[in-house]
């Protein structure tokens, strides 16, 4: 029996992958599966030394991480160099880059907290992944070398806080955000911001998390 303390196998991980899903219609292929539990099992070993996450066990991994990275896939603007802003636990970027079918995606992960990036380094290795680099500096002095076409970020901060990080990067034009139901509160004093004037809803998807409203937005340059 798994007890609150324990790690679960990969094994474990793979079984309630595969069942879940399917049960939610998305379609995961074997090496996808194996991804996914393999990084589960990575996460929640790594918890056990130093805390990044609090969404812990089988079925809390699939509906607290899993189900987000694949509703962000379905987003058709995700673009060739993806950007993941705080990374931490390593979702939604490690996750996604770990069962990204697009060959020729880089994900860039950024974290600027040195345990957490190290942790990301390491994972990233164990996963045998090559399309993943980790920095541990913050965004706003890295984001020109990276010069992503896509920036992504769940629960980092509010649109006005993360464009101010993002702002003097001229090569992105996608800005994808993992919010819940304050998203409408927090737009509407974003669009009273100077960044909320620059920038626009192109698209928003929304889903269940668990019990929970999701809704991932889409934001490009006016």
């Amino acid at each position: 029996m798994i007890t609150e303390s324990s790690t679960p196998s990969q094994e474990q991980f793979s079984k309630a992958i595969q069942t879940r899903i399917d049960q939610k219609q998305f379609s995961l292929t074997p090496e996808q599966v194996f991804r996914a539990s393999k990084f589960a099992e990575i996460l929640h070993r790594e918890n056990e030394i130093q805390n990044l996450t609090r969404i812990l066990g089988v079925n809390d991994f699939i509906d607290g991480h899993l189900i987000d990275v694949l509703e962000l896939f379905k987003m058709e603007t995700l673009g060739d160099a993806v950007l993941d802003i705080g990374s931490g636990c390593g979702v939604p970027g490690l996750l996604a880059a770990s069962i990204d079918l697009e060959e020729g995606r880089e994900w860039f992960l950024c974290d600027s907290e040195t345990q957490k990036a190290e942790f990301l380094v390491n994972a990233a290795a164990e996963l045998g992944l090559k399309n993943v680099l980790v920095s541990s500096s913050r965004v706003e002095l890295v984001i020109n070398e990276i010069e992503p076409d896509t920036i992504i970020a769940r629960a980092v901060g509010t649109v006005e806080k993360i464009a101010g990080w993002i702002s003097n990067c001229s090569t992105w034009n996608n800005f994808i955000l993992f919010k819940s139901k304050g998203w409408s509160e927090e737009w509407k004093e974003a669009q009273l911001s100077r960044f909320g004037k620059k920038l626009t809803v192109s698209h928003s998807q929304e889903y269940s998390s668990g019990d929970k409203y999701r809704i991932l937005i889409n934001l490009k340059k006016k």
